[in-house]
């Protein structure tokens, strides 16, 4: 019994076999590897970016030294062993966390290279942390696996199978959650809309606007257009009508309408307002401004002036001034806008006036 209780839990001869000098170079190769790319391929990347990679290398060389001593350990523990010197236990547990300590740096190093795959092909537009840790976390899973089965000699096939009935109650109780977090990944590979976008969201009759500030597992978290948060689930955003006004970067057209009296000279009147447009703050020169009558009524002609804006946000303002602009040249030039007029039509058999219906009525 004492020779049993005496063996380690843990057994040493699998751990022997996958803690050898080769793995130990490619982990050190592959930070070098990594840190070569974020140094020659990202230099112009945005301070943030940089920032983020520091912080990112300064937490992978931490757990590169915390591996270094647990390898140097393991090896002096492990000839010790030969030498008859510490007993099996001990060199199985740091062997153990040896080879933990190197899996945690080898997600680190994959995610880095994950964070730089993203950058290069985004150096402007913010990238989603949702498939980075999607990434790192399958990866995890992964590795957790290979060394059940390879240390610890555990069949992972016989218990996923008699997890079933687990894995479907768990399933059905995380259903919000877990179809939250496939509409994201499908939204990430879609990519129907990318961090810093401005985007329209329509869905069951409700619009919602704002800049893309996150994409995470759950939501999607977008700033208004006066800075309030608004978090919708990506099961919504998958399925809602959405609106992209930055995707293209193209000039985005805006307008507004004006009613003016038929007696108003139409060449004239579509001079007037295409100069005001053009000199109205906030619109673009090219595409060219340009002014066209959208509707005809029994009281006033409906001019649109339509034009090009550069940023989405400031549509509003940028509104406001050719509102302004428009109403000042018409006073300059003696127009104004046509107001509404009601014709009350005596009737001829009565003499008396006919009485409108009471929608037509006006005080």
């Amino acid at each position: 019994m004492n020779s049993k209780l005496g063996q380690p839990w843990i057994p040493l001869a699998p751990i022997e076999s996958m803690i050898q000098f080769e793995p130990v170079l490619m982990l050190v190769g592959l930070s070098i590897g990594a840190w070569l790319i974020y140094k020659i391929l990202l230099r112009d990347a945005s301070p943030i970016r940089h920032r983020n990679l520091r912080a990112l290398f300064l937490n992978l060389l931490a757990h590169l030294a915390i591996f270094a001593i647990l390898f140097i350990a393991y090896v002096l523990t492990e000839k010790g062993v030969a030498l008859g010197g510490p007993n099996e236990r001990l060199a199985s547990y740091f062997g153990l966390a040896t080879l933990v300590s190197g899996a945690i740096v080898f997600v680190k190093c994959s995610r880095i290279f994950m964070f730089e795959y993203l950058f290069l092909g985004h150096m402007k537009e913010g990238v989603p942390v949702l498939i980075v840790n999607l990434f790192s976390l399958l990866l995890s899973i992964g590795i957790a696996g290979w060394f059940a089965t390879e240390i610890f000699g555990i069949r992972l096939a016989p218990v996923l199978a008699t997890s079933a009935v687990f894995s479907l109650i768990l399933g059905l109780a995380l259903q919000d959650t877990i179809g939250n977090l496939f509409a994201g990944v499908a939204l990430q590979l879609d990519k129907p809309y990318e961090i810093g976008h401005w985007v329209e969201i329509m869905t069951s009759g409700q619009t919602y606007v704002g800049q893309v500030e996150e994409i995470t597992w759950r939501a999607t978290t977008l700033i208004g257009l006066f800075d309030e948060l608004l978090i919708l689930p990506n099961r919504l955003m998958a399925a809602s009508e959405i609106s992209n006004f930055s995707a293209r970067r193209t000039p985005i057209w805006r307008g507004q309408n004006f009613r003016l009296p038929y007696t108003a000279d139409l060449a004239e009147m579509k001079a007037v307002l295409l100069g005001a447009l053009q000199s109205a703050e906030g619109v673009r020169a090219v595409p060219t401004p340009y002014v066209w009558i959208r509707e005809t009524t029994e009281s006033w002609l409906v001019f649109r002036c339509s034009y090009t804006i550069d940023e989405y946000p400031r549509q509003f303002r940028i509104g406001s001034n050719v509102i302004a602009a428009v109403i000042e040249a018409m006073k300059k030039n003696g127009f104004a806008s046509a107001a509404q007029k009601i014709q009350i039509v005596p009737d001829q058999g009565s003499g008396s006036a006919r009485e409108l219906p009471e929608f037509a009525r006006r005080e």
